[in-house]
């Protein structure tokens, strides 16, 4: 990989490397998310994910047999449908101007670390490590991590309400 020779000519790991490549992936589909996504619903969005998450978590099990990738399947088509379907489920209005573009850009980034903790969770460590590190894993799929990634984004949400009033 070429960011790994760059991080290597100035001293620096690959494993640190590898994390910022990670970090700008997620940069990048964040920008592209806020875009699909839509500055106006983006606070939606948060409820969705959850949703989602919550609903496949409740699946009964005889409903999924055997097939390790249909929750993740199912998190997903739920996550955009209730996307698509923004004004009819979780219509959440914020007070206030609007938000910043500081404050869109990093509700966007929690809300893909948020995705990508659940996929985390879903696939599973055997699967992922055939892409990335335990080291990088471990910021996503770890009991700490995977409560931060979910927590971060509703937090953040309470946030931006309070200060817009």
């Amino acid at each position: 990989m070429q960011l790994e020779k760059i991080f290597h000519s100035f001293g620096l790991s690959a494993s640190l490397a590898e994390m910022a490549t990670v970090v700008l992936v997620m940069l990048a589909i964040a920008v592209v998310f806020w875009f699909a996504v839509g500055k106006k619903r983006l606070h939606s969005s948060v409820m969705n994910i959850y949703l989602s998450f919550t609903i496949v978590q409740v699946l009964p099990s005889d409903l999924i047999g055997t097939n390790k990738n249909l929750p993740l399947l199912i998190f997903l088509i739920l996550m955009v449908v209730l996307t698509f379907m923004g004004k009819y489920t979780f219509d959440i209005g914020l007070s206030g101007s609007g938000l910043a573009y500081w404050q869109i850009f990093l509700m966007s980034f929690l809300e893909i670390g948020a995705i990508f903790s659940i996929l985390a969770y879903f696939l599973g460590d055997k699967e992922l490590l055939k892409y990335v590190s335990k080291e990088a894993l471990f910021y996503f799929t770890s009991p700490w991590a995977r409560f931060a990634w979910l927590s971060l984004p509703l937090l953040f949400l309470i946030y931006i309400n309070k200060s817009n009033d």
